[in-house]
């Protein structure tokens, strides 16, 4: 595949295009993409058309009204959700991105097995710019030092835990790793280090480039051979794609596999998984939930079950599929009873494989025992209905039922709360609506609000947007300091003493048993307690500040403004909700078994040498969770709530002074009258019933 664009001159700047466009070679069937989005394609024709309407509204508004109006009609338009799959190495999670954007080959999938990179693809992406097609960002001088000099998180705790043939092994690991880097390099190794190369184009050369395994046979044959020569310094892959057939903008992650040397990788997906609204948790049909993948169940535990599909890849490789799916299916259901958030996970069997095929219409990769293979599959009920082997191929590979699931998920979260993050805002544009026609009936309020003191209104707005985002501050700070902090402490201390007395036992009972583990399960079950009483206090307290700030500010126009107009109210921001603590599923070392603990055992000598030393390690181990959760998880939570509350006064703040203002200027003369408030509300509830209408008539 070859695209016309801008090429790199240079490696130690920024790289971009001004005139290279997108021209990825397109497969031949894209309408194949439209299956599976009955139901997200209503979702954003609602959106589109509550955007035009606000638009069209903006256009005949006041200056003032107008600039709102437009704001909110870009916050209307700037809505994608995220999907980020994860998996095991060669579970097939690359192949499955590359056709959920309607691409084959597009994204290497013999990735550099020691990568950390996040490929993220923006399809249909809102604010896309036609000037940036793929971007890649190089890790920066600390964050290379923490891998490099540390080892990763397997470093760190093969450093805590004294285990220092472990850590020299790895430390010669990552040196290789480090000068294959630099000879590859030469002499721009370091200036590439915290860089962002951005290119007008994308195109499968390209992305090898960037995030592939360089061959080592092709390497040696030809030295200046440009695949995989950044791969060791990625952090993060962007591309952006148009697939208008998937009928919306959707983000798809791809993250590296989770079965890394130095659990580097584990913490790339917990930080991917933090922003994404849906995980696609990949497996492979001929080992599915094997040792790995149940770090991973522990991993996604911490979701909310409906946020979660399990898609068992590569099932095109069964013998008999049509028998096998079901036996592998309970096997999935046994293994998953231990978790119970994940007991009634949707599953969904496929093949990316076949979805390729359905795309490009190319089927010469089917010999004898592949077809036979499809043909059991395709003997289902569900499929045989299809007569177009195309479509007939797409249904089986499980890309329309997958696409259904998520889209389906999307719609009834994180969408259904920027519809009504929306209605909040135009119920707060209709009662000013309201009010300024309340104000062109009545003269006296005119002349009252001419005489407004300016400089002293500002001052009052100023004063209620510092104590209001001190109180919250202080609120937020008290939740954690002095009730989530003290509780995991808590449930620390009581796991650490349990296992440090299970532990003499044992090894007062079976000195000579170095297979001993104290079950972790019944820790992160506390730990995740904890957390989601904190999480519900903390909406609770954000909501009665969110409450509070709108009271005393509908409390400005009746007290300062001298406005009262019946039913009048200025509606409170929507607390946003509170992510899942994906952290508390990070490997620890109380997780691990095999080697790694019998080496750790044969280092100690004496019972109570090994306990004093064993409950320090798992006290350091669970402290790791702990205050990645205060610092990373609990601080993005208070940010985004402080974020709303701040735009939600910005926005108020503004409504005031322009009313001021407007009628300071030119203010409305009796009897005029502007938009009709209410039909701005009914204005949102056509489009919800469209909506609705809509999906109804689609098809199943």
């Amino acid at each position: 595949m070859r695209v016309e664009g801008t090429k790199m001159k240079d490696i130690d700047h920024v790289a971009t295009s001004e005139e290279a466009g997108f021209h990825a070679d397109r497969p031949l069937n894209r309408a194949l993409l439209a299956m599976g989005s009955d139901r997200i394609r209503p979702f954003f024709a609602t959106l589109e058309k509550l955007k035009t309407d606000i638009e069209g509204r903006a256009r005949t508004a006041d200056p003032f009204m107008m600039r709102k109006l437009n704001a909110l009609a870009r916050r209307i338009g700037n809505f994608e959700s995220s999907v980020t799959l994860v998996g095991q190495v060669k579970a097939g999670k690359t192949a499955l991105a590359n056709v959920m954007s309607g691409n084959v080959g597009l994204l290497p999938s013999d990735v550099n097995p020691w990568t950390t990179v996040v490929t993220s693809l923006h399809v249909n992406a809102p604010n896309a710019s036609p000037k940036t097609r793929a971007s890649f960002k190089f890790f920066d001088d600390s964050e290379w030092d923490s891998m490099v000099r540390g080892g990763g998180r397997l470093g760190e705790l093969a450093g805590r835990a004294g285990a220092d043939e472990d850590l020299e092994k790895l430390r010669r690991q990552i040196e290789e790793m480090r000068n294959n880097a630099r000879q590859r390099l030469s002499g721009k190794f370091e200036a590439l280090l915290g860089k962002t190369h951005k290119y007008g184009y994308v195109d499968q050369e390209l992305m090898e480039r960037y995030v592939c395994l360089g061959d080592p046979d092709e390497l040696e044959l030809d030295p200046a051979s440009q695949q995989g020569r950044f791969s060791d310094l990625i952090k993060s892959a962007d591309v952006w794609l148009d697939a208008p057939e998937i009928g919306g903008a959707l983000l798809i992650r791809d993250t590296p596999g989770v079965n890394d040397t130095f659990m580097v990788r584990e913490q790339i997906t917990i930080r991917a998984l933090r922003g994404s609204k849906v995980c696609v948790v990949v497996l492979s049909a001929h080992e599915a939930l094997n040792t790995t993948d149940l770090a991973l169940a522990r991993l996604i535990s911490n979701y909310e079950q409906r946020q979660v599909i399990l898609f068992v890849n590569r099932i095109d490789e069964l013998q008999r599929p049509s028998e096998q799916v079901p036996e592998i299916l309970e096997s999935i259901r046994a293994t998953l009873k231990r978790y119970k958030a994940l007991k009634d996970v949707s599953v969904v069997f496929g093949s990316a494989h076949w979805a390729e095929m359905a795309l490009s219409g190319e089927y010469a990769s089917l010999d004898e025992e592949a077809e036979a293979a499809a043909d059991d599959w395709a003997s289902q009920p569900a499929f045989s209905r299809e007569k177009d082997r195309d479509s007939r191929f797409w249904m089986m590979s499980g890309i329309p039922e997958l696409m259904r699931q998520i889209n389906d998920r999307i719609v009834e979260d994180s969408g259904k709360r920027h519809l009504d993050s929306i209605l909040v805002a135009m119920q707060n544009i209709a009662n000013e609506i309201s009010l300024r026609n309340a104000l062109g009936a009545s003269a006296q309020t005119n002349r009252t609000l001419t005489k407004v003191n300016f400089p002293v209104l500002r001052r009052e707005m100023d004063a209620i947007g510092k104590e209001s985002k001190e109180r919250l501050e202080t609120t937020l700070e008290n939740l954690r300091d002095s009730e989530l902090m003290p509780a995991l402490e808590k449930v620390k201390q009581d796991y650490v003493e349990r296992a440090r007395t299970a532990l003499l036992e044992h090894l007062r009972s079976k000195s000579n048993d170095d297979t001993w583990r104290f079950n972790s399960s019944g820790l992160r079950l506390v730990l995740r307690t904890s957390y989601d009483r904190f999480a519900a206090n903390v909406r609770a307290e954000a909501e009665e500040v969110y409450a509070d700030v709108a009271h005393r500010l509908g409390s400005v126009y009746s007290d300062m403004l001298g406005i009262r107009v019946d039913g009048f109210e200025v509606v409170p921001p929507l607390v946003p909700k509170v992510p899942p603590p994906v952290g508390l599923g990070k490997t620890i070392a109380i997780d691990l078994s095999g080697n790694w603990w019998s080496r750790w055992w044969q280092r100690r000598r004496g019972l109570k040498t090994q306990a004093e030393e064993y409950g320090k390690l798992i006290d350091e181990e669970i402290n790791t969770i702990i205050v990645d959760l205060k610092d990373t998880q609990v601080s993005d939570v208070f940010a985004e709530i402080t974020e709303v509350l701040e735009q939600f006064l910005t926005e108020q703040t503004q409504t005031i002074l322009d009313l001021v203002r407007s009628i300071s200027a030119s203010g409305p003369k009796a009897g005029a009258k502007t938009d009709d408030g209410q039909d701005f509300i009914a204005m949102y509830r056509d489009a919800l019933d469209l909506m609705e209408k809509t999906a109804t008539q689609s098809p199943a």
